[in-house]
C-alpha cells in the first residue's frame, strides 16, 4: 500500500504539472493552488480506494480509478483556465492522446525489459515509467508548444474544433491499442502498429502547430493594423496641430495689431480680454501633457481628441514615467483598446456621460482604472465581457506578457476595467 501511495502522488503531481502548464490562469495564484491541492488529496485517496475495495487484481481497478480521477482534472483545467472553450477542448483532447502514447510505451518497455514480473509489480513499474516519461514530455510542451498556444487567442472556434475532431479520432486509436496491450501483451503486429499511428500522429501535429503558428501570425497582423490605424491617427492630428500653429504664426501680426490699437485706444480691459482669448486658443490647440511617458501620452491625447469630437465627457489623471519596462506596442493593446471601447460603449448606448481613465504607479505595479457608461444587457463572466471581441484578446495577450491581471465589473450602467501589469 505504500508503494500504491508514492506512485498515486507522483502520478497526480504529473497531473497537475500538465495541466498548470496548460492552463491560462483565470484566478489568483492562492485559489489556484489550493484547488489544484485539493485535486491532488481526492487524487490519491480515489487512488487507494480502488485498489482497496476492489483488488489489485481486479480487471476494473485501473479503469475505475483513471475515470474518477481524470474527470475531476478535466472539469477543474476548465473551471481554473481563461482560454475559450473549444481551445480548452483541443488541449484536453491533445493531452489525452499524450497520456496513451506514454501509457503505450511504458507498457512496450516494462514488458521488454521486465516480462517475468508478477501483475502487481508489473504494474508499479509501469506507473514509475510512466511518471519518468512525463518529464521530458513536458519539458519539451513547456519550451517550444506552450508559447504558441498562448499567444493564440480561442475565438477562433471553428478551426479549434476542426483539429479538436482530428486529435479525437486519434484518441480512439491510441485507447484502443492501450486495450490490445494491456490484454493480449504486445505482438509484433500491434508494436508496428503502434509506430505507424505515431508517426501519422506526429505528422497530424505538425500539420496543426502549422496551424497555430497561422493563426498566431493572424493575431500578429491584427496587433500591427492596429497600431498602424493608431499612428495614422496621430499623424492625423499632428497634420491638424501643424495647420492650426501655421494659422496662428499668419494671425500674430494680426492679433498684436488689435492689441496695440486697444491699448492705443487707452482701452486697457479689453485688451485683458483678448490676451486671454488668444491664450485659451493656443492651450486649446495644443497637446495636453498628460503624464512623462510619450506613447501614454499621445495614446491619451488621441482618445481625449476623440471623444471630445464625440461630444462626451472625459477625466484623464495619470503619472506614467517616462522610462518604464511595458513596451510601447503593448500599451497601444491595452490603453489604446480600453479608451476604444470606452467611447464605442458610450456611443452605442446613446450616453454623453462622462469617461473616467486613471493610470497609477503602486510599488513596481502599473494600474489602469478606465470607467464608462454602457449597454445594461453586457454579460461579463468569470471577470471578462462574453463574447470576447479581437480587441479584449489583444488586451488579455499583452496583460499576459507582464504576468498581470483584468477585472471587469459593472454597477449601475457604469463599466469598469481594472488592469494591474508588474513593471
Amino acid at each position: 500500500m505504500n508503494h500504491l501511495a508514492v506512485t498515486s502522488i507522483l502520478t497526480v503531481v504529473a497531473h497537475i504539472i500538465w495541466f498548470a502548464s496548460m492552463t491560462e490562469r483565470k484566478y489568483p495564484i492562492k485559489k489556484t493552488v489550493l484547488l489544484y491541492g485539493l485535486y491532488a488529496i481526492f487524487f490519491t485517496v480515489w487512488a487507494i480506494l480502488a485498489y482497496s475495495l476492489l483488488g489489485k487484481d481486479s480487471p476494473y481497478v485501473i479503469p475505475f480509478s483513471f475515470v474518477g480521477t481524470i474527470l475531476p482534472a478535466i472539469l477543474l483545467f476548465l473551471y481554473t483556465s481563461s482560454d475559450s472553450f473549444s481551445k480548452k477542448i483541443f488541449l484536453i483532447v491533445t493531452y489525452a492522446n499524450l497520456f496513451c502514447i506514454i501509457i503505450c510505451l511504458s507498457i512496450l518497455i516494462c514488458d521488454g525489459l521486465f516480462p517475468d514480473l508478477s501483475i502487481v509489480k508489473q504494474m508499479y513499474i509501469r506507473s514509475l515509467v510512466r511518471i519518468l516519461l512525463n518529464v521530458p514530455a513536458v519539458l519539451l510542451y513547456l519550451w517550444f508548444a506552450r508559447p504558441y498556444m498562448r499567444t493564440v487567442p480561442g475565438d477562433r472556434k471553428r478551426t479549434w474544433y476542426s483539429i479538436s475532431l482530428v486529435s479525437f479520432l486519434f484518441l480512439t486509436v491510441f485507447a484502443t491499442l492501450i486495450n490490445f496491450l494491456m490484454r493480449d501483451g504486445h505482438t509484433v503486429e500491434q508494436i508496428i502498429l503502434f509506430i505507424t499511428t505515431m508517426m501519422i500522429y506526429c505528422a497530424v501535429l505538425w500539420i496543426v502547430f502549422g496551424t497555430i503558428q497561422h493563426m498566431n501570425a493572424e493575431v500578429k497582423m491584427e496587433l500591427i493594423t492596429q497600431n498602424v490605424q493608431y499612428l495614422q491617427g496621430q499623424l492625423a492630428m499632428a497634420k491638424e496641430h501643424a495647420s492650426t500653429a501655421k494659422a496662428m504664426r499668419h494671425d500674430f501680426r494680426h492679433h498684436m495689431q488689435n492689441i496695440d490699437l486697444l491699448l492705443k485706444q487707452q482701452k486697457p480691459q479689453e485688451a485683458i480680454h483678448y490676451i486671454e482669448e488668444f491664450i485659451q486658443s493656443l492651450d486649446a490647440a495644443s497637446q495636453i501633457d498628460f503624464c512623462p511617458h510619450i506613447t501614454v501620452n499621445a495614446i491619451l491625447n488621441n482618445f481625449y481628441n476623440q471623444a471630445q469630437k464625440e461630444g462626451i465627457a472625459i477625466s484623464i489623471t495619470a503619472d506614467t514615467p517616462e522610462h518604464i519596462t511595458i513596451a510601447d506596442m503593448d500599451f497601444v493593446a491595452i490603453l489604446s483598446n480600453l479608451l476604444e471601447n470606452a467611447v464605442n460603449g458610450c456611443i452605442e448606448c446613446g450616453s454623453r456621460d462622462e469617461i473616467t481613465v486613471n493610470l497609477r504607479m503602486k510599488k513596481e505595479k502599473l494600474v489602469i482604472v478606465c470607467s464608462n457608461p454602457c449597454k445594461t444587457d453586457l454579460v461579463i463572466e468569470n471577470d471578462i465581457i462574453k463574447p470576447k471581441g479581437t480587441g479584449i484578446e489583444s488586451i488579455l495577450m499583452a496583460i499576459d506578457k507582464y504576468d498581470g491581471n483584468i477585472r471587469y465589473q459593472m454597477e449601475d450602467g457604469i463599466l469598469t476595467a481594472c488592469v494591474i501589469l508588474n513593471c
